[in-house]
């Protein structure tokens, strides 16, 4: 039996490992002004959506997950041909109607996909399953990158749920943002609300940098730095500490809203990634998707690892 991954737009991991692994990239819908985009994770029209529509602070730009109709077409048109199982791991449904949505979608999916497979001369039944990652963006990718390695390693996909729900309740996902006005004002129509009103105009005139934590779908602020650099170096020695006491899984999954080459010439990410090969610490690093970007910025810096 052919299994598939479904991951969501916002899932931080290299465009490399998505296509080496096959992921199937369940889009979302961008609205920029008066264009419309869909992110599907592809990094040149990302990088060229920082560089022109998201440093525009007063454009109006939001992102909507796709309909439960949409999302119904889109498995049985493609998904239910292609695949005998599939796993879908969406953002936190804390913060997207992507996990509401997709749940409600599989329901008209498992009622109809019989005759579509029959049409296709395909016989045998068809089992979709939709697992709330309880986290964002590269803690996503923490998830995703163990489903792959538990199918590789041909758990059973009944098995394959209850794993990843355990170890969801492990991931810790944080963002630095660059500009605290995306996180104050766009994200805020997400029910972002990590940053108040007076911590906002402090943060800018003192150029003070929060460490905003995701950890079973519930956002807080953890630190407070003086300057971006500072923020950067400070989660990445938290990071160092993670390590140290060890991870679930010997994985760091990092995402920059902008070229990547731009974090990776840092020092700080320089001995980090260092720090972490010599420990045998794999560490991924990405474009953050639009979805994430127009929420957070440009320059925004996203880490995640599962602690033990």
């Amino acid at each position: 039996m052919k299994t598939g991954i479904v991951i969501d737009s916002a899932c931080d991991l290299p465009r490399s490992y998505i296509d080496a692994h096959q992921l199937y990239i369940l889009p979302t819908s961008l609205y920029c002004g008066l264009r419309a985009f869909i992110d599907t994770r592809v990094p040149e029209p990302t990088l060229e959506f920082y560089r022109q529509y998201a440093a525009e602070k007063n454009l109006d730009a939001e992102t909507e997950a796709f309909s439960a109709e949409q999302i119904t077409q889109l498995f049985l048109e493609d998904l239910v041909l292609k695949y005998d199982r599939v796993l879908v791991i969406t953002i936190s449904q804390t913060r997207s109607l992507i996990f509401r949505n997709t749940t409600e979608a599989s329901f008209a999916v498992l009622k109809h996909y019989r005759e579509k497979r029959q049409e296709a001369g395909l016989s045998g039944s068809f089992y979709l399953n939709v697992l709330d990652s309880k986290t964002l963006f590269t803690g996503e990718g923490v998830l995703v990158h163990e489903a792959v390695r538990l199918l590789e390693q041909e758990t059973s996909f009944a098995r394959l749920h209850t794993l990843l729900e355990e170890l969801s309740q492990h991931i810790y996902a944080y963002l630095i943002p660059a500009d605290l006005y995306y996180v104050r004002n766009r994200a805020a129509k997400k029910g972002e609300n990590t940053i108040g009103l007076v911590g906002y105009h402090v943060g800018n005139l003192l150029d003070i940098k929060p460490i905003i934590q995701c950890h079973r779908g519930d956002t807080q602020v953890i630190a407070k730095e003086r300057g971006f650099e500072r923020a950067l170096e400070s989660l990445l020695e938290q990071t160092q500490a993670a390590i140290d006491k060890g991870l679930a899984m010997p994985l760091v999954v990092a995402s920059f809203a902008g070229d990547p080459r731009i974090i990776r010439q840092k020092r700080a990410f320089m001995e980090f990634e260092l720090y972490a090969q010599n420990r045998g610490i794999e560490v991924l690093i990405s474009i953050m998707s639009t979805t994430a970007g127009i929420h957070v910025g440009p320059g925004a810096f996203s880490l995640a690892y599962a602690a033990r």
